[in-house]
């Protein structure tokens, strides 16, 4: 039996990552009623520097630098992440849980409320501005759409819709998980439905632009042995294998931030299909429950750049 009386959970401080947090803390307190939670905002350098791309300040690493020290520490027990937002690399002192059911996988394209409805990135108008700092959602963009414009933009969920009404941008790509999450959250949801009103959201079909590894996932890290107790008792056995099948497609490619990688693996009772991309270039497969993680690394080394051994 697990006894701590309190758990404190770092996180950032956006809306996004205040709300998908909760989510973890409220399961914990489901499962663990005598356990107070202790939630500890913190910013980190890739929330401060919005003036600039994450790959010239060190990549997604800066989302998590801050919280790991305080880990490190034990000025926190537990720091939550968006699993897509996770380094493959980061202190070995720290171990990572998937945790919860997975969100949606898929990205969505959002526009003004005058532009018409479920309209689908392959007929957008030439010159038509879409707003993304990922190069795997621009990327994939141009080859279903080459006469579109990729605006980089940084900036939470709610800074980025606002692109589009201050005319940097026509529309922006974000992750529908995100929306969700934003939207079920009590704290956010009044100011949510106020932008959302005077926009159209379009789901992007998973098999046009393939989402970032881990998409979807929370992720709990952690430094102390006794944190795991609790997040085995919230964790979710597919969004667990899938997390691990993603990222070890990610460690076979030895991508970076510098790097545009895509994956989509949809499970059909013992059955799984896989289509990844990997600058600019598609692959799809199709395995058991037994082999899906020798499919993956096998659809990853015939993406893999031939100079990377």
């Amino acid at each position: 039996m697990f006894h701590k009386e309190i758990i404190r959970i770092g996180t950032r401080k956006s809306a996004l990552a205040l709300a998908q947090t909760k989510l973890v803390g409220d399961a914990v307190k489901n499962s663990f009623p005598h356990i107070k939670i202790e939630y500890v905002p913190m910013n980190t350098i890739g929330d401060k520097r919005l003036d600039i791309s994450l790959q010239e300040i060190g990549g997604k690493g800066l989302f998590t630098k801050e919280l790991e020290e305080a880990l490190i520490k034990g000025d926190i027990d537990l720091a939550i992440h968006s699993a897509k937002d996770l380094p493959l690399e980061f202190d070995n002192r720290l171990k990572l849980m998937p945790v919860l059911k997975r969100g949606a996988v898929r990205d969505v394209l959002v526009v003004k409320n005058d532009c018409p409805v479920d309209l689908q990135i392959k007929d957008l108008p030439r010159g038509f501005r879409i707003g993304t700092s990922s190069k795997r959602r621009s990327e994939q963009a141009m080859l279903l759409n080459h006469n579109i414009k990729i605006v980089p933009i940084r900036g939470n969920v709610l800074t980025r819709i606002g692109k589009i009404f201050s005319g940097d941008t026509d529309g922006v790509i974000l992750a529908r998980a995100g929306l969700d999450r934003l939207l079920a959250d009590t704290n956010c949801a009044g100011e949510c439905d106020k932008i959302l009103q005077k926009v159209n959201i379009t789901d992007i079909k998973e098999t046009d632009i393939l989402p970032a590894p881990a998409q979807g996932i929370l992720c709990g890290q952690y430094a102390s042995d006794y944190i795991s107790e609790v997040l085995k008792k919230i964790q979710d056995e597919d969004c667990n294998i899938l997390f691990n099948a993603e990222r070890k497609y990610l460690s076979v490619l030895e991508a970076d931030c510098h790097t545009s990688a895509g994956i989509y693996i949809k499970k059909d009772r013992d059955n799984y299909s896989i289509k990844a991309y990997f600058e600019g270039k598609y692959q799809i497969a199709y395995s058991d429950s037994k082999g899906l993680f020798d499919m993956v690394e096998n659809t990853a080394n015939k993406l893999k750049r031939k100079n990377v051994k």
